[in-house]
């Protein structure tokens, strides 16, 4: 008896140190150490140079090249093209040469980048185990796009699996309602995948799309651009009810034509911050950023920052609300990140890396 109690006994106590331990294992990714924005620098297009910005807005410091201090001096290889989180992993896609490059949220590279499976990837979505991933196809005739497509790549085992054609170049994605919508930047429409039947249908729209924006309901901002090869005879914001797949547009001059981020929610959702620019007599993009009040669809009669030549895109930071602004003057030096309240007061302006385009908030 004397024995089984002595046997229980130390159960008991290598299951208290067992546990013990557990509680005192540090988190894989510390919060203290992956707080901040993380800045995507495209760099220029086919000589390198893209590079991820870390910003700590709490001490007010930036880290350039980050993401070579992290990864023993590699430099990426391709330009950046968007950045996107699920889970414990961070995908970032790249251009020339095309591939889908793979972090952990301490910007880590976490497996080598998927290359011979992809052609001109452009933008990315998760569901579940699979990323799917807007690509252009290996020779685009930038007029109709007829063999782009969608590659459906399995997170866990790190392959495309499929290839869904999608005529008419898919750039911005997103998921709503078991439906993956596909902004197409070649034709006037949005294409609806029905992700268990894989069926695609289309949503007519009056312009060519580039970037979607998801609210609390589950329905969809699209932005609606003009574009050189397919004239549009309205732009701006498209609200799309995802229920019934009805559209209704409101209207906007110059919504930018950048390729990610060019519209953002403030940080209560009331407000959606919209890029707007056209090039000037130098062919220098200038512009600012317009306000969307969503209770009442409509846009402010002033928008909240104007004047910027070099405007890339524009971020909300979802701890403060502070709106990010990116700016590059040419494709080749460092950008900038302008930051601004809600109000459109300036707060602050850092130097980042060349051809800043967006930033990915981690905490």
């Amino acid at each position: 008896m004397k024995k089984i109690f002595n046997y229980l006994m130390l159960a008991i106590f290598s299951l208290f140190v067992f546990s013990s331990c557990e509680k005192d294992e540090p988190e894989l990714f510390p919060s203290a150490l992956v707080k901040g924005a993380y800045v995507i620098n495209y760099g220029s297009f086919d000589k390198g140079g893209a590079s991820i910005s870390k910003f700590d807005y709490e001490k007010n410091e930036v880290t350039n090249f980050f993401d070579q201090q992290q990864n023993n001096g590699v430099a990426y290889a391709s330009n950046i093209q968007f950045a996107y989180k699920t889970g414990d992993n961070i995908f970032l896609v790249g251009n020339s040469p095309d591939q889908i490059i793979t972090v952990n949220p301490l910007f880590v590279q976490a497996k080598n980048g998927v290359t011979d499976q992809i052609a001109k990837p452009r933008n990315c979505v998760a569901n579940g185990k699979y990323l799917y991933v807007s690509c252009w196809g290996a020779n685009p005739d930038w007029k109709l796009m007829p063999d782009s497509y969608i590659a459906k790549y399995n997170i866990e085992t790190g392959a495309v699996e499929k290839k869904i054609a999608l005529a008419g170049g898919p750039e911005g994605l997103e998921i709503a309602n078991g439906k993956l919508y596909a902004a197409l930047n070649y034709k006037k429409s949005v294409a609806v995948i029905d992700l268990t039947t894989e069926a695609t249908t289309f949503i007519e729209t009056p312009a060519v799309s580039s970037y979607f924006l998801k609210d609390n309901s589950g329905n969809l901002y699209v932005s609606l651009i003009s574009s050189y090869t397919t004239a549009a005879t309205k732009t701006g914001l498209g609200y799309i009810n995802t229920s019934t797949n009805a559209l209704t547009v409101y209207e906007l001059d110059n919504v930018s034509t950048e390729y990610a981020s060019i519209m953002a929610f403030s940080k209560d959702k009331s407000k959606i911050f919209v890029a707007a620019a056209a090039y000037n007599a130098n062919w220098v993009m200038v512009g600012g950023v317009q306000t969307f009040n969503v209770a009442t669809k409509t846009f402010a009669a002033t928008p909240l920052v104007s004047g910027i030549s070099g405007l890339k895109g524009v971020t909300v930071n979802p701890a403060d609300g502070n709106v990010y602004v990116f700016v590059s003057p040419t494709v080749t030096a460092n950008g900038l990140m302008k930051i601004y309240d809600e109000t459109g007061k300036a707060i602050t302006e850092k130097t980042v890396g060349a051809s800043p385009f967006m930033a990915l908030f981690l905490n």
